[in-house]
């Protein structure tokens, strides 16, 4: 069954930002990893499909095999993980359980199900600890747990990762993997969203993609170097296990210089500005060599160095910058 069937779907905040959805599609079961920056539209798209927000107009909007209006239907079946979750007063034991006594179920199988929660979660030892003295990383385990317990069919989920420790991020990215609801994960985290198994999109001032455009690369790999068809030669943090390999570089780990840098940054390589985008105080700068590259730099940055369209910059990142997406047994799936 599909949970959502979404044709031409478009919503406006007037002025400021427009998302407009060609088609989208979300299969019993199935997983959706869409990756973009801040103020691509992940959150706006989120809010629509729990019917949170009315769009301006749609040609199709379908849940569960139906039409339906969004914005008005009860989110019947469906669970929505905030990217800042609101955590309850009192013990992780109570913030799990509350669902399920809203749904009056006996005392003995809530115990039994938020002991079987606490230990999906790795929170077995904190069941009597007050949730909101817990770590942030805890406290968004204990959120999740919460919206897992009572079993919705569809799983919205925005940003679950965000800020949160590795321990954290793994149990999470896990449970994702194999719970049995449909699952549409919004996420900055190429990471995360590539070990989660199913589609990967892309998302860019408010339109949906197959294509993941900043900083992810293809390539063949020899010892510890990915070289893309671009002939860009990448050092990576391990050698991966097979010899094609996909990585991924955050914007935010790459540095611009005029010169080459004398400094722990072994992966370096020129190229020409292409674009410059504007985002509050931050730049992104299109930069084209032997492959086409995202990089974001503060204002002040960019006007103290003199930056402009088809200046000759020098890119650099360390090779601990460098996720390894596919190619490689630990993490990538």
């Amino acid at each position: 069954m599909l949970w959502y069937e979404v044709q031409r779907l478009r919503f406006d905040y007037p002025d400021r930002f427009r998302l407009e959805i060609d088609d989208f599609r979300l299969d019993s079961k199935e997983k959706v990893s869409v990756v973009g920056r801040n103020g691509a539209g992940k959150s706006t798209l989120l809010r629509v499909l729990a019917f949170l927000e009315r769009p301006l107009s749609w040609e199709r909007f379908r849940y569960a095999g139906r039409d339906v209006v969004p914005g008005k239907t009860p989110r019947k079946g469906i669970g929505l993980l905030r990217q800042q979750p609101w955590i309850f007063r009192g013990t992780v034991e109570g913030n799990l359980a509350y669902g399920l006594r809203v749904r009056r179920r006996s005392r003995r199988e809530i115990r039994r199900r938020v002991g079987a929660m606490c230990e999906r979660l790795d929170l077995t030892r904190h069941h009597l600890t007050p949730a909101r003295a817990l770590s942030g990383g805890e406290q968004r385990r204990v959120a999740l747990g919460r919206m897992l317990i009572v079993e919705p069919e569809v799983l919205l989920l925005d940003e679950p990762t965000t800020h949160l420790d590795e321990a954290s991020r793994k149990i999470i990215g896990q449970v994702l993997a194999e719970c049995d609801a449909a699952v549409l994960l919004m996420t900055h985290d190429l990471r995360l969203a590539y070990e989660l198994p199913g589609r990967t999109l892309g998302m860019e001032n408010g339109r949906l993609s197959e294509v993941l455009s900043r900083n992810v690369f293809s390539g063949t790999c020899s010892g510890g170097v990915l070289t893309t068809p671009g002939g860009l030669e990448i050092l990576l943090p391990r050698p991966p296990s097979e010899s094609k390999a996909m990585v991924a570089i955050d914007p935010r780990s790459v540095v611009i210089s005029h010169e080459p840098l004398h400094s722990s940054m072994r992966n370096s390589f020129t190229g020409r500005i292409r674009s410059v985008e504007s985002e509050g105080e931050n730049r992104w700068l299109e930069i084209e060599g032997r492959e086409r590259f995202t990089a974001v730099i503060s204002r002040k940055s960019y006007e103290e160095m003199e930056l402009n369209l088809d200046r000759t910059v020098v890119v650099s990142f360390k090779i601990n910058a460098v996720q390894l997406l596919q190619g490689n047994d630990d993490d990538s799936r």
